[in-house]
């Protein structure tokens, strides 16, 4: 950052002052301010999440492992498995007698008596002992992985969702570089306007000391009252008074520029003399047209149409099944009291059934919200026509009221020279003088707001339109 900061001020040598134009000044603040600095990083961050996002696509593979310890020996209850055991005795013995009857002397049994005969006489047998697993302690370890086959569109609408949020980030962080332009153009023009008044204002003052001065010497020679001399300092000391007020205003307009630079008090510079007029065409339909393709407020809208579209499409999924293909190999299966294949691989499917209608009222909302967008897109609309127009209007009014000074000042200007000459040569008055020097200050001053005013409202119709940048190619011809 301290680069940024150097570099543009490199001829900075024993004090002196450079000179820095609209444009680096500009370029300061897009690097230095921490509030685009903040979006940046935002834009950062959803570009990640739009990464995240791509994973949906590819299939999740876990590896599970784990520890377990048992108090004592899992034991199997053969006390409620003992009807269910004697009747597995009982097809055994029938199976046997049916296969074997007559090689050992039950040729004539059948196997349903057989079947019945050992059922009851296990049945009077006392109650089987409980199996003992010799195992206190095992580890269990897997490799799973999950592809997902079809979930209804849901992962395709989570990635447009993360994209458009990216979208989103981007013109936000365009939308701030905006406001900061705007922002330093003003607070720039604002500094060279109180540069070119101090200017006029050191130039009256000076002319006020010498007309007192000049009275002086005429009172001394009698030639004008002595009165006529404490008109003069009155001039003098309110000529000093508006001096001293415009340069207290410089100081803090030069404050709040380098606040918007965001550059250390250190670096020492200055803003450019002054700034000419140029007569600028205006095409209010292209203007328009202009706001309607690039302002951010609807480029923003545009993304969260876009949103709001796949969030129904997310809340529409919901009523569609969910297919995904799983696999598993299981390690140190050996070890374990029930030994589980080595391989599971298979395909599943689920659909929710009834959940409180909470989907149906979730899709419900979703339309709703696209509804609002849509109303909130054709009011920003209306809101951007205005903008424009006004700005379009007042900017054309600026350029008015300047041009309505230029022959202003030059009255002003003729008027008090002839009026100069004529105190000179004893025929004209002292407060001639003073009038003349205070309506040429008055009618320069205002030419020169004008002048800003009419900078100033071309930067906020190009900031309208959302390219506030294009003012400054114009101020820096």
């Amino acid at each position: 950052m301290m680069l940024i900061i150097v570099i543009p001020f490199t001829s900075y040598v024993n004090g002196q002052e450079r000179e820095i134009s609209l444009s680096e000044a500009l370029d300061l603040s897009y690097n230095n301010n921490e509030q685009i600095k903040r979006y940046s990083e935002r834009v950062k961050q959803k570009t990640y999440e739009d990464n995240a996002a791509k994973g949906n696509f590819m299939p999740s593979v876990n590896l599970i492992g784990g520890y377990t310890y048992l108090s004592e020996n899992i034991e199997v209850n053969s006390s409620q498995m003992s009807s269910s055991l004697d009747q597995l005795g009982g097809k055994y013995n029938a199976a046997f007698v049916q296969a074997y009857g007559e090689q050992i002397g039950l040729s004539g049994v059948s196997a349903e008596s057989a079947f019945s005969t050992m059922v009851s006489v296990l049945g009077q047998f006392p109650d089987y002992t409980n199996m003992i697993i010799d195992n206190q302690e095992y580890v269990t370890a897997a490799l799973t992985a999950t592809q997902p086959l079809f979930t209804g569109g849901k992962i395709i609408a989570a990635k447009k969702y993360a994209k458009a949020e990216l979208q989103s980030a981007d013109i936000e962080l365009k939308q701030v570089k905006d406001e900061i332009a705007n922002e330093l153009i003003e607070r720039y023009l604002n500094v060279v306007l109180l540069k070119q008044v101090i200017k006029v204002r050191e130039q009256v003052y000076d002319g006020m000391l010498k007309h007192k001065e000049q009275a002086e010497r005429a009172i001394q020679l009698e030639i004008l009252p002595k009165h006529v001399l404490l008109r003069a300092q009155v001039a003098v000391a309110d000529a000093e008074k508006d001096l001293n007020n415009e340069r207290n205003k410089m100081q803090l307009a030069e404050m709040a520029l380098r606040s918007t630079m965001n550059v250390p008090d250190s670096v020492q510079f200055k803003v450019m003399d002054s700034i000419a007029y140029r007569d600028i065409y205006l095409d209010f339909d292209a203007l328009l047209n202009t706001a309607y393709a690039q302002q951010p407020i609807l480029e923003l809208i545009n993304q969260k149409e876009v949103m709001a579209k796949q969030a129904h499409a997310i809340e529409k999924s919901k009523f569609m099944p969910n297919v995904a293909a799983f696999g598993s190999y299981n390690m140190f299966r050996e070890d374990l009291p029930i030994i589980p294949p080595k391989f599971m691989v298979g395909v599943q499917a689920q659909i929710n059934i009834f959940n409180g209608f909470k989907d149906i009222n979730k899709l419900k909302a979703s339309k709703h919200l696209q509804m609002e967008v849509a109303n909130a897109k054709e009011y920003a609309t209306q809101q951007i026509h205005l903008l424009v127009k006004s700005n379009y209007t007042n900017a054309l009014n600026q350029q008015k009221l300047y041009n309505s000074h230029i022959t202003t000042v030059e009255l002003a200007k003729e008027n008090l020279r002839i009026n100069k000459r004529r105190f000179e040569e004893g025929i004209g008055k002292s407060i001639d003088v003073i009038d003349a020097s205070l309506l040429y200050e008055k009618s320069k001053v205002e030419q020169l707001v004008a002048l800003d005013g009419y900078f100033k409202a071309i930067a906020n119709l190009y900031t309208a339109i959302g390219e506030p940048e294009k003012v400054i190619q114009i101020i820096s011809k």
